[in-house]
C-alpha cells in the first residue's frame, strides 16, 4: 500500500515509447548495483521534471502498481528519482508527454 500526498488517484510511471503497436510496457531501470527498479512518481509536474518532457506515461492507483510488481521481476520502486540527464526522453516542444492509460492494467 502506498500513501497518496498528491491530487492524482495514484503514481504515474514512465511507459517505453510505442512500436506501432497497442500495447506499452513500463520502463523498468537497471540500477548500478543490478537491481530491477520501477520509477513512480506522485505528480505529473514530477515525472516531467525528472524523466524529461517527452517521456510517455501510464497512471496507476494502488491495485495496478502491484500488478505491474507481479508482472515483472522489480527489486525497488523509485519514488521521485531523477533519471540521469542522458536518460531523459526530451520533445520537441515544452508540452507534458502524452499518456497511454488512465485505467491502470485494464
Amino acid at each position: 500500500m502506498f500513501e497518496h500526498r498528491g491530487s492524482s488517484p495514484g503514481l504515474y510511471v514512465p511507459l517505453q515509447p510505442s512500436d506501432g503497436t497497442a500495447s506499452r510496457t513500463v520502463d523498468l531501470r537497471i540500477l548500478p548495483d543490478g537491481r530491477v527498479g520501477l520509477a513512480a512518481y506522485t505528480s505529473l509536474t514530477s515525472l516531467v521534471q525528472n524523466c524529461g518532457n517527452g517521456q510517455p506515461w501510464g497512471l496507476v492507483d494502488e491495485h495496478g502498481l502491484a500488478e505491474i510488481r507481479a508482472s515483472a521481476e522489480i527489486d525497488v520502486v523509485l519514488l521521485d528519482a531523477a533519471l540521469p540527464l542522458p536518460d531523459r526522453r526530451i520533445g520537441a516542444d515544452s508540452s507534458t508527454p502524452g499518456t497511454y492509460m488512465t485505467d491502470p492494467l485494464r
